[in-house]
């Protein structure tokens, strides 16, 4: 196992690893690297010539034609793809957050994908690969583990398994980690396999040391509580009550 996330330490992990996520497995497929999007956000906006109301309006035809053909996996795949965009538009890649137009975006095309998989009978990569970008916007690190198996599954090779493992550390599943590691290295071609290797070993070393470092502030934590029950200040707390979101270790992100 690449670490130990049992009983109720498993959330705050959970907290730090999705902290990293858009900075560290964001980029493998948020900006088009391990899968067959071309591009990411950025270059889907780049020489388009378009604005914010040009893909607005493309997603309101998309979403108008999916109302006339709503058992039309295509129609599903348009509208995605409309979403992904006008979504993009909104994407600052200084402080990697979209703002609340292009939110609400990744939320209909997550709602989007799970009616499309009702309806489909062969899974678009590019569309499954959207919407991992989609879970990822929505700080939803199990949900980018989900969506991102079934792009390694589309398009097996060393990218889209080095992302799926980041995101399953992100998410907590050391299970899916540890198999997507070992994917990764099968899959990776002679030219790449020093590369998979050392990507593998920077993401073990960091999960260990986040680890180390929850570890360490939970003790913190537990000795503070203690010190202020002995003195009377009243019951001890829950050693994850300082390890919200917001905090310094968690980065702003949550799992959902």
């Amino acid at each position: 196992m690449l670490f130990d996330l049992q009983g109720r330490r498993k959330t705050g992990i959970k907290v730090i690893y999705l902290g990293l996520a858009i900075l560290m497995g964001g980029g493998l497929v948020l900006f088009g690297i391990g899968s067959n999007v071309n591009g990411g956000f950025f270059d889907a906006l780049s020489g388009s010539g378009g604005g914010d109301s040009e893909y607005k309006k493309a997603v309101q035809e998309s979403s108008k034609y999916l109302a006339a053909h709503p058992k039309s996996p295509k129609a599903y795949e348009d509208l995605i793809a409309d979403r992904y965009t006008y979504a993009g538009a909104g994407f600052d890649d200084k402080t990697q957050k979209f703002n609340a137009k292009s939110k609400a975006q990744l939320k209909m095309m997550i709602d989007d994908w799970k009616n499309y998989k009702k309806v489909t009978k062969k899974i678009d990569l590019n569309t499954a690969s959207y919407v991992v970008n989609a879970y990822i916007g929505e700080e939803d690190g199990k949900g980018a583990t989900e969506v991102q198996t079934v792009v390694a599954g589309l398009q097996p090779n060393a990218a889209n398994y080095l992302a799926l493992m980041r995101f399953a550390l992100y998410a907590g599943d050391s299970r899916i980690a540890d198999a997507s590691s070992v994917k990764a290295r099968e899959l990776a071609t002679k030219d790449q396999a020093k590369e998979v290797d050392r990507e593998i070993k920077n993401m073990l070393k960091l999960s260990k040391q986040q680890n180390a470092a929850i570890q360490k502030q939970i003790q913190e934590q537990f000795a503070n509580q203690q010190s202020s029950s002995s003195s009377g200040g009243g019951q001890i707390g829950s050693p994850f009550s300082g390890l919200s979101p917001g905090g310094s270790a968690g980065g702003g992100l949550t799992t959902k």
